[in-house]
């Protein structure tokens, strides 16, 4: 088993002072991170690697060595410049799209180099040719590339922690190339969202002109992988804290003091990003506006203390302070305010009792990489009777989908939500949290932590292949003395995306007149045979293309109807269809929980369509959703396809390269063949097309298609070309030498 060096900024201990004498003590430091990885360090004779905090002496350095903890020793001022300056000062504010607090130092910049610098020689001296490494978060974004160039063999593995901004918001960076360039030395790349991995993407490409193809590109004769890995919460120990008796002597001194009144729990580090100022006045705007709620509710406020060395986090806590005071001046009553605020950390059972207690969590950060906060309130109510009102910035409103959103700088909406919240029936709040509830347990940090090792260990995939992009009328020129000396022709034509551009409904797609009249003069063609082959339904396919003298296959293989016939015919025998009941309620279920998600139902297939729910949120649950498919349908005779915003569950042995198989045999030998297609179905036939034959890709990306075209525009002008060249053989009788 290979062993496993784990590198963050900080060791997972922190060193105190002894009060008495110059001794040391360490203790285990607190954090989702630590708890994820700690089991994964305690395994084997991996080592950890990051900066101690304090100097260690003697002793405490042996102690570290026995727990095989890593020391990086990095002269206090250059600290302050990477951390408190560059990380803090350059990429935490640009990251989380707070412009305005961003500093470029150069010099600061100088010191972020320099001390990942000193990270790599450390590792370097201590990693063999088959460790896996495996480096964390935003202060060491330099450090793949630098260890790649210093152990080129070695497995290297990174996480952000933090959202990775749109290319718009990234390229302000002065270092942005170095950067990213950085990164690209690792073998994996992992965000906790899809916006996020798609926004690192874009960089990619915008920035240094590198192609992403399905989260995966090439560089300096490698393949790297980016991925969406949300972080999980160690639910056991949270939930083992939280109702343990400590927790219930904490929860019924609680409940002594609030009474009867409603509460709302607010829960953040004191942290600009965490929007408590908005938070405030949207609380205020439901006083104001609802007066019944001064005395029936009470928001408790737990403001973690963080980064007090900053001054930005000072002028923050004065900020948030005055806002309490000012509320609850205005609100309160002798005895009772309506803001219970604690500037303070807490232990783990104290943090278990509030979440009990809560009634509605209030969870409205301005951007944040993820927030576990949400996820642990989640995970202590498996009564089903909380409330979670989670900020659509918040990294987890991608996971957990039936919360009520908000988009906290909207104070009037905010405020809305929350008496909502609080006014929200059991029935309801019950089948809200249950299916979070559930998907919080089953995706622990420990989950996350097997997905990051088992991605990271995968063996590399074969280079990704791009078909060469050409203008239709250099491809024209190419196909067109070949289709005019055919005496046989074959064109097989994909529908949906190839010759029609998709529609925000997938109802809508009907074809243009334009497409129409393309079809009619290619079913005219004497010696040429048209097909549109597509994954739409035959009764679909019939309406539309009724009157078009050209051939139609449906549902990706299984239906065939020949130009000029009326009936349909089944390509092969009829199929078992069992597994479509085990199917049909899964899909339900993702889309009752995938706001403008919806089912498509085919005599050999059922379709998961996506293309009207919000892009993040589709992406995410269509990748939940395969998972969840293919652990489910395992041995069964069917395939699980993800095509473009759909997925599509079908009896296997049905697909386009089949169909295109069986004309082929039964219709010709051709002398001439075309196909095109744009996405994973339509490389069924661009595997199986016979020597000679073209293939052609529309749109951008891996493909075992020829050639490809930019778009269903392009791919219409192409067809045009070549109808006009066919015509004028067919009218002179002769073709051209």
């Amino acid at each position: 088993m290979s062993r496993v060096i784990l590198v963050s900024n900080r060791l997972p201990v922190t060193i105190s002072r002894v009060r008495s004498g110059n001794g040391q003590r360490l203790n285990m430091s607190s954090g989702g991170l630590v708890t994820g990885l700690a089991p994964l360090h305690a395994r084997g004779d991996g080592l950890w690697v990051g900066h101690p905090g304090e100097q260690p002496n003697e002793e405490t350095l042996k102690e570290l060595e026995k727990q095989r903890l890593v020391p990086v020793e990095v002269p206090t001022r250059e600290f302050r410049n990477y951390y408190e300056g560059y990380s803090n000062s350059a990429l935490w504010p640009l990251f989380h799209y707070f412009f305005e607090r961003c500093e470029f130092d150069p010099a600061q910049f100088e010191a972020y180099r320099s001390v990942n610098e000193r990270f790599a020689d450390a590792v370097a001296e201590l990693a063999k040719p088959d460790d896996l490494i495996w480096l964390h978060d935003y202060q060491l974004m330099l450090l793949p590339e630098m260890l790649r160039q210093r152990v080129p063999g070695v497995r290297i593995g990174f996480f952000l922690h933090i959202p990775f901004p749109s290319s718009e918001t990234f390229r302000v960076l002065p270092q942005r190339t170095q950067i990213l360039r950085g990164l690209l030395g690792a073998d994996l790349i992992g965000v906790h969202t899809y916006e996020y991995a798609e926004n690192l993407q874009r960089s990619f490409r915008r920035l240094l002109g590198i192609e992403t193809v399905r989260g995966q590109l090439r560089y300096s004769g490698r393949n790297v992988r980016i991925q969406a890995l949300p972080i999980g919460i160690d639910t056991d120990e949270l939930r083992e804290a939280a109702f343990s008796k400590e927790a219930d002597r904490y929860l019924v001194e609680l409940k002594r003091r609030i009474g009867d009144r409603q509460v709302v729990l607010g829960i953040d580090r004191l942290d600009y990003t965490k929007g408590l100022p908005l938070k405030l006045q949207a609380w205020r705007r439901l006083l104001a506006s609802s007066q019944r709620w001064r005395r029936r509710a009470v928001l408790i406020q737990l403001a973690v203390p963080s980064r007090e060395n900053i001054e930005s986090y000072h002028q923050q806590k004065d900020e948030v302070e005055r806002l309490v005071g000012e509320i609850n001046g205005l609100y309160g009553s002798p005895g009772q305010v309506p803001i219970q605020y604690m500037y303070q950390s807490v232990s783990k059972a104290e943090l278990g009792a509030l979440y009990r207690l809560a009634d509605v969590a209030f969870v409205s950060p301005i951007r944040d990489g993820l927030n576990l906060v949400a996820k642990e309130y989640v995970a202590c109510r498996d009564d089903g009777g909380g409330v979670l009102v989670l900020s659509e910035f918040a990294g987890a409103a991608s996971e957990l989908g039936e919360s009520l959103r908000i988009n906290p700088w909207d104070i009037e909406g905010t405020a809305s939500q929350i008496e909502r919240a609080i006014e929200m029936d059991y029935g309801e709040r019950q089948e809200r949290m249950r299916p979070m509830f559930h998907r919080v347990v089953q995706n622990d940090v420990h989950r996350w932590v097997e997905r990051f090792m088992s991605s990271l260990t995968e063996p590399e995939v074969e280079e990704v292949q791009f078909p060469p992009s050409l203008q239709s009328q250099v491809l024209a020129e190419t196909l067109a003395p070949q289709l005019a000396t055919a005496e046989k022709a074959l064109l097989m034509l994909d529908y949906d995306g190839s010759l029609r551009e998709f529609t925000e409904r997938y109802e809508d797609a009907v074809p243009t007149d334009e497409i129409l009249e393309i079809l009619s003069a290619l079913g005219d063609l004497e010696g040429v045979t048209a097909y549109i082959n597509s994954g739409r339904d035959r009764n679909t396919l019939t309406e539309w293309f009724s009157d078009v003298p050209i051939s139609l296959i449906a549902e990706h293989g299984l239906w065939i109807r020949e130009a000029g016939d009326i009936e349909w015919r089944r390509m092969g025998p009829p199929p078992d269809l069992r597994w479509k009941e085990i199917v049909r309620p899964v899909l339900a279920d993702y889309s009752n929980r995938t706001p403008g998600a919806r089912i498509e139902e085919k005599s050999s297939a059922l379709v998961w369509h996506y293309r009207e729910a919000d892009d993040a949120l589709g992406e995410w649950q269509a990748l939940e959703l395969m998972s969840v498919l293919e652990d489910m349908l395992s041995g069964s005779p069917v395939e699980i396809l993800s095509g473009a915003r759909v997925i599509e569950i079908r009896q296997q042995g049905v697909d386009k390269g089949r169909a295109f198989e069986f004309v082929n045999d039964s219709q010709g030998p051709f002398d001439f063949i075309l196909a095109t297609g744009d996405d994973r179905t339509d490389e069924d036939i661009f595997a199986r097309m016979p020597e000679g034959a073209y293939s052609v890709k529309i749109g951008g990306g891996q493909s075992a298609a020829r050639a490809a075209v930019g778009s269903p525009g392009s791919l219409r002008r192409l067809l045009r070309s070549l109808i006009d060249v066919r015509r004028g053989v067919d009218q002179n009788g002769a073709k051209p030498a």
